[in-house]
């Protein structure tokens, strides 16, 4: 019994007195640890640089031009995020149902502008107020509800970090088998065929995934050196797969020119299989919707936080998307074959040297993605589950463990498994990204949060019943619920057979659909039932006087006001009333 005492105390976390959480509630609190308190300014680095905000770059300093332009910012997440096999086969699970690539592409650029509206909102609370998805979660499902909002947010973390893991074997492979031919045909009876695995791809995805782990190490702000080579390297090697696949086929192939298929492929008609195409392409990133303030909350400059991403996103992975397009027609041509999965095709290279470097690419790619898109959300959620006991760090640990049980490589066996995966899962993200924002920009109208109390139990604000919001729990199933039937039927069509084709169709823009019905329902349930909203709190005068960075002016979204709501929701702002000086980038 003495040992597990012991156990427990090595393993539990104990906030420091200097920590926010403590300061907020006067004691240690299971409501915090250091990963989960504000973001202080001297942590907020992200920038992709190792400077300021004031970093400028002049191109021309040899003719005396003063033009000068700002240096990378948190645009160039996207870059570091978003180049990885995943993405680049979002388009090639629709071609596989029969849609044609050039209309995949398409709605695959519909889906991405979509879905980067919600993270650069998102990505601008998370920056504004340099809190976290767990903790922000807190001001609309209350401090017990939240737990719900993370545990859904959680669990896909778990299974991407697992794709990726085992996209990156497929590119650990490819280096292997450059420098050992012999490797691809290593005890390749040795496993059943039902495992849909081979002794060298089990062999790749535990070498890689044991090479994940030193990163997990990394802290958030450190994590962008990583990231800043990604964003120079994968660039030259977009060009560079791109150019082969050009030359190599010469020109675009005959699968840019095929006909769509639908009807007879997947039963689907055209027009809803391209909108099938726009809710894969935004699950392939439905989860930044939700967690970008995991990310943002460091950043240095909260304009750069949601300007940046609100072009980067669309731009760069639809670029992504198409090169995998791209690659697949080559594939067509060269080798006689459809191969969607890029990794697939780097194994069938004759050019050891290329098959190598291409596989070392793609592998530190997946690595950065799996870091940073994967085990720190997760870890994030969990920490905000279990405070006393996780951060950050172990979390991440968790993370990885868990995505190895999972034996991820069995979602990448066929197209319409891929593709049913990233749309199921739309109609739990959808209705969190839906009262999130309603919550934020509409309910609050802009105005914050009461930060203390987002750490204080039992409070006025964040309690509501028994510590959960029962009107977000109410849009969420309002949000879900009418697209469990177009869920069951990509897992078993026998089941729905009795259903109108009409609500297995809504499903076909399931994302779409439960972020307006989550987010519609909760503002009624709000006007139907006020709860108040709160105002200025010592909290945000803390944060203020401890970010260490001078007040200054900073543009604001559109209908957004930057003052938190005084007690009532009209009349003059707190800060008005106390002289406060109004929110900067400090915040």
């Amino acid at each position: 019994m003495e040992n597990v005492r012991t156990l427990h105390r090595r393993v539990k976390l104990e906030p420091e007195p200097t920590s926010f959480a403590y300061q907020a509630t006067g004691h240690p609190s299971r409501w915090s640890n250091k990963d989960l308190d504000p973001v202080p300014q001297e942590r907020k680095k992200w920038e992709w640089y190792h400077g300021n905000a004031d970093f400028r770059f002049n191109p021309l300093p040899l003719i005396g031009l003063r033009t000068s332009y700002p240096g990378p910012t948190i645009a160039g997440f996207w870059v570091a995020e978003g180049f990885n096999a995943a993405v680049m086969e979002v388009p090639s699970s629709a071609v596989a149902l029969g849609l044609n690539p050039g209309l995949a592409i398409v709605a695959c650029l519909v889906g991405n502008i979509l879905v980067a509206i919600p993270v650069a909102a998102n990505g601008y609370i998370g920056s504004k107020w340099s809190l976290n998805f767990p903790v922000l979660a807190r001001a609309p499902f209350g401090m017990i509800g939240a737990y719900l909002a993370m545990i859904i947010r959680g669990a896909v973390c778990v299974i991407y970090y697992g794709v990726q893991t085992s996209l990156g074997g497929n590119a650990v492979q490819a280096m292997i088998e450059a420098i050992w031919p012999s490797f691809k045909g290593w005890h390749i009876n040795a496993l059943p065929a039902s495992s849909v695995i081979t002794a060298p791809g089990i062999l790749s995805f535990t070498i890689f995934w044991l090479l994940s782990i030193p990163l997990l190490w990394l802290s958030i702000p450190a994590l962008r050196w990583v990231f800043i080579v990604k964003v120079v390297l994968m660039p030259f090697f977009w060009v560079a797969l791109f150019t082969w696949g050009i030359t190599a086929a010469h020109g675009w192939g005959p699968l840019f020119s095929i006909p769509s298929t639908v009807k007879q492929t997947s039963g689907w008609t055209l027009g809803y299989a391209f909108c099938y195409t726009i809710t894969a392409s935004i699950g392939a990133n439905a989860t930044f919707a939700v967690n970008i303030p995991d990310i943002t909350r460091y950043a240095h400059n909260r304009k750069h936080a949601w300007q940046t991403q609100i072009i980067a996103l669309p731009v760069v992975i639809t670029l992504t998307e198409l090169l995998g397009t791209v690659l697949a027609a080559s594939s067509q041509i060269i080798y006689g074959s459809v191969q969607w999965n890029p990794l697939a095709l780097v194994l069938l290279w004759d050019n050891r040297a290329a098959k190598f470097f291409a596989g070392l690419l793609f592998a530190f790619a997946h690595i950065a993605t799996n870091v940073s898109g994967n085990s720190v959300p997760f870890a994030n959620d969990l920490t905000g589950l279990f405070p006393a006991y996780i951060n950050i760090r172990r979390g991440q640990v968790i993370c990885a463990i868990l995505a190895f049980a999972i034996c991820p490589w069995l979602i990448e066996t066929k197209a319409a498994r891929f593709l049913a995966f990233l749309n199921g899962y739309s109609i739990f993200l959808g209705p969190l990204v839906g009262i999130l924002m309603t919550d934020y920009f509409i309910v609050r109208r802009g105005r914050g949060f009461n930060v203390f109390k987002l750490y204080q139990p039992h409070n006025d604000l964040y309690w509501y019943t028994a510590g959960v919001n029962p009107r977000a729990i109410a849009a969420l199933v309002v949000g879900i619920v009418p697209l469990i039937p177009g869920l069951i039927n990509q897992i078993n069509p026998a089941a729905t057979a009795g259903i109108g084709r009409g609500i297995l169709n809504f499903y076909s823009m399931a994302w779409l659909d439960g972020v307006v019905l989550a987010g519609l329902s909760y503002w009624l349930l709000f006007l139907a039932f006020p709860f108040p909203v709160g105002d200025v709190d010592q909290g945000r005068r803390y944060l203020e006087e401890h970010s260490g960075q001078r007040p200054q002016q900073d543009e604001e979204l559109v209908g957004v006001h930057d003052s938190p709501a005084s007690g009532s929701r009209s009349g003059a702002s707190a800060d008005e009333k106390m002289g406060v000086t109004r929110e900067t980038n400090a915040l």
